[in-house]
């Protein structure tokens, strides 16, 4: 079975500065749109645990798992 695969792309305006930060923070044969979702994928884990921390500081009273 011949699959095609519809891959659509898109132009994005960068200042040169960003184009730097990318190429340093990128590894070796990555493309940007890689470097770009990796960034994306820390940000959500970073906000996740931000929620996390939130969550447990509004918290009163916590039980030991020893007690349970």
């Amino acid at each position: 079975m011949n699959m095609a695969i519809d891959v659509k792309t898109m132009t994005v305006e960068l200042k040169p500065k960003t184009v730097e930060k990318l190429r340093v923070i990128g590894k070796k044969g990555e493309s940007y749109d890689d470097t770009i979702r990796h960034l994306m994928d820390v940000v959500g884990y970073e906000r996740f645990m931000l929620e996390q921390y939130k969550i447990m500081d509004e918290e009163d009273e916590w039980i030991s798992l020893d007690d349970l």
